[in-house]
């Protein structure tokens, strides 16, 4: 058998071997504190889904803040305010724990300190994967085995942290927990969310508009999805290229997306040639012809617009201003006189709306700032705390609260995991 046979043979064989690929789906959580001295975010957290940002944290902002629109479907409306709270404890404890790290090293002064939580799935077979790990330094600090349920230092530096979270049985189970059924729960649920929200088709609307008659003619297309978009203008059948110009496609916070094309055209050759713009979007079509019926000024709608939103302004002014002054008016006749028990004049309350209206017409800033002084519900009384009482016991559980959220139980919220003291 010649070596041409032999080879011939190896690639019909594998020809016939049915190849399968295996969907893997990964969910990750990257947790980084950096040196003050790098001039970037002292600490950022990242999650990923099969290797895209999906949302992120990081000790500027101090907000969680999503990276794809369809992570917003996907969470619950409270999920933006309890992450951001879960991450403010963690990165407390985080800038700690790189402190923790240094004295270990006995260094001068501290190093990058990262931590990567991450559970993998394959949606044939099933089979699920989870890791946890911790690095100094640009290397391995600490490293969980999931399958024997123990920690593991490469280095001599993690080994008191190594025999401390061993040690802690409900601490570690709680972890397995996490990594084995919670980061999976969460992963299914993304890669459905996400896989949804691909698949779904938005035809876009289609509107010819310009600001004033010798102005271009803008072709604008908005609330479609995908995003993948033609838009071309034609005069009398044939392509236009040179007078268009094409802005690039926009997000519009919805899920959806906005594009505008832009035709530079004279009233004349308006009139006199037949010029239409065609969105071809998802395998449709839609023509529209620049004409005067289809197109809308900008300008004009925006002045009439702005009229009228000034003409209500100022009549709420109006009638607010009449109202405040006839209630004033009013009060002040029905308390002329004297009570008829003491002779003293009497004395009405003044509202905080017509106080305002009394310290506005004196305009005097010694005689407003004594007014204020003068009535005792203006002040803010502070009052003083029970440190025997109901207070002590509300700080003591907002203490208790604060340690607990600061990473020390790993399945504290079922989002996004927590990290423990070194």
């Amino acid at each position: 058998m010649t070596a041409k046979t032999r080879l011939f043979l190896i690639v019909s064989n594998m020809i016939a071997i049915p190849m399968t690929c295996a969907a893997t789906h990964s969910l990750k959580y990257f947790y980084t504190a950096l040196p003050q001295s790098t001039g970037l975010p002292e600490f950022s957290a990242v999650t990923y889904l099969d290797e895209e940002p999906i949302y992120f944290y990081d000790s500027s902002t101090k907000e969680v803040v999503a990276r794809q629109e369809w992570v917003k479907e996907a969470v619950d409306p409270d999920f933006w305010r309890r992450n951001t709270q879960i991450l403010k404890e963690t990165e407390k404890v985080f800038k700690n724990n790189m402190d923790t790290a240094r004295d270990r090293f006995n260094q001068t002064s501290a190093r990058t300190l990262q931590v990567m939580y991450s559970c993998e799935s394959v949606e044939e077979t099933g089979a699920t994967e989870g890791h946890e790990q911790y690095g100094y330094g640009g290397e391995d600090f600490l490293l969980f085995d999931l399958k024997n349920e123990r920690w593991i230092a490469p280095v001599r530096q993690g080994h008191i942290t190594k025999i401390k979270w061993d040690a802690n049985v409900p601490k570690l189970k709680a972890k397995i927990h996490y990594l084995t059924h919670t980061c999976n729960e969460w992963l299914n649920k993304y890669v459905s969310n996400r896989r949804r929200m691909l698949q779904r088709t938005a035809p876009p609307q289609v509107t010819l508009f310009q600001k004033e008659p010798f102005y271009r003619v803008t072709c604008h297309a908005t609330g479609f999805y995908p995003n993948a978009i033609m838009i071309f203008w034609r005069r009398d059948g044939v392509d236009v290229h040179g007078d268009v110009v094409h802005e690039e496609t926009l997000p519009n916070g919805d899920g959806t997306y906005q594009k505008r094309t832009h035709l530079t055209v004279s009233p004349e050759d308006l009139q006199k040639h037949d010029y239409k713009c065609t969105v071809k979007h998802s395998g449709n079509d839609v023509v529209l012809s620049a004409n005067r019926d289809s197109i809308r000024s900008n300008s004009r709608n925006t002045q009439g617009v702005s009229i009228i939103i000034t003409i209500n302004m100022v009549l709420m002014l109006v009638i607010l201003a009449f109202m405040v002054t006839v209630l004033v008016l009013k009060r002040t006749r029905d308390c002329k006189g004297k009570e008829p028990t003491t002779g003293k004049e009497k004395q009405c309350p003044i509202s905080h709306l017509e106080k305002n209206v009394i310290l506005l017409n004196n305009s005097k800033p010694a005689e407003m700032e004594k007014s204020k002084l003068s009535h005792s519900a203006d002040t803010l009384q502070c009052p003083t705390q029970d440190t025997t009482g109901s207070d002590r016991t509300s700080n003591r559980s907002r203490t208790i609260s604060s340690s607990s959220s600061g990473g020390s139980d790993d399945s504290g919220d079922s989002t996004t995991p927590l990290v423990k003291k070194l």
